[in-house]
């Protein structure tokens, strides 16, 4: 018998035990990673999915959180683990798609390092600005920023976050110079702004109406194509005359590359199901987005798709990579 022939049965052999690995999937609890705070969208996420996930796969879906570094910790940690289903990921535009364009040598391939399984959700963000500023239109800023380059200082949650792109996106379209100051968390950036320690910044959409209500927050411009449920009367950055200023914040499941190819559908199955539950459903659009569900394969096009976008909009940012 030649060589390559005595491989068929071992090979057989070890297909037959995956398939069964998978028949039995899930044994027992799964863990859900995320890479960002408590609070954070992709946090809020993966606690409205992992209840009605875990109806789903008949198995308790614990969520985890692992911040730092702008989500590369977390996602790494996922990247790195078993790839047998158990450890999952809600990636996002950030470990996904910006932190390719911040960091010279990213610790983990987004593409190669990991199974699609679906898209969650998106929203857009809010750009906001404290009422003592005296600014009351996105154009208004446009306008102070020319005046003072330099001067003014907008915050984000990190430099590979959303938070930082909008506004890069705004930066580009006004033609404007400001300095960006990295917080570690979104609602830090946030607080910058109604302390009066940044002019600007650009959360997800849901942590603002409370802050607005109580007059510590004004809000210029929502980033989406349309205006948001939860802020009816602020204008999309179109209608504020920046039409190239679009954002939509977006959250997805991952699984380490190499997850057996059922475990893959299944879990996208269940995904499927869990954004049917109106539940879910209601407490996805209370927070301010939109449900989204999608196979792995469009899942991964679209994240390839991401990857691409974001580097061009880097580079023609002139954003430089950070790190060793």
């Amino acid at each position: 018998m030649r060589p390559h022939h005595r491989l068929l049965p071992a090979l057989a052999l070890a297909s037959l035990a995956c398939a069964s690995h998978a028949a039995d999937y899930p044994a027992h609890s799964v863990q859900i990673i995320v890479p960002q705070s408590p609070g954070s969208v992709a946090d809020i996420m993966a606690r409205v999915m992992s209840k009605s996930l875990g109806k789903q796969l008949g198995q308790t879906v614990v969520v985890i959180n692992r911040p730092g570094a702008s989500g590369i910790i977390g996602a790494q940690a996922v990247a790195t683990a078993q790839p047998d289903g158990y450890t999952l990921l809600i990636g996002s535009v950030s470990t996904h798609g910006l932190l390719s364009v911040t960091e010279k040598r990213l610790s983990y391939d987004p593409l190669k390092d990991f199974e699609p399984i679906s898209q969650i959700n998106d929203s857009p963000l809010a750009l906001v600005v404290n009422p003592a500023s005296g600014i009351t239109t996105l154009q208004q800023l446009v306008d102070k920023a020319r005046a003072e380059p330099k001067r003014l200082v907008y915050a984000s949650a990190g430099n590979g976050s959303g938070s930082r792109f909008a506004i890069e996106l705004l930066r580009l379209a006004g033609k404007i110079d400001m300095l960006h100051v990295p917080y570690r968390a979104p609602m830090e950036a946030v607080m910058a702004v109604v302390a009066g320690e940044a002019t600007l910044a650009s959360p997800s959409v849901p942590s603002v109406p409370a802050l607005i209500k109580s007059g510590q927050l004004r809000a210029l411009a929502v980033t989406g194509t349309q205006r948001a449920s939860m802020l009816p009367d602020v204008p999309t950055t179109a209608e504020a005359g920046y039409p190239s200023v679009v954002f939509t914040s977006w959250t997805g499941l991952f699984a380490p590359a190499g997850t057996p190819r059922a475990i893959v559908v299944k879990l996208n199955k269940a995904v499927e199901a869990a954004l049917q539950d109106p539940q879910v459903i209601e407490s996805i659009t209370s927070s301010g987005a939109t449900p989204v569900r999608n196979s792995p394969e469009d899942f991964s096009r679209f994240v390839a798709d991401e990857m691409a976008k974001w580097r061009k909009a880097g580079t023609e940012a002139g954003i430089q990579p950070t790190g060793a």
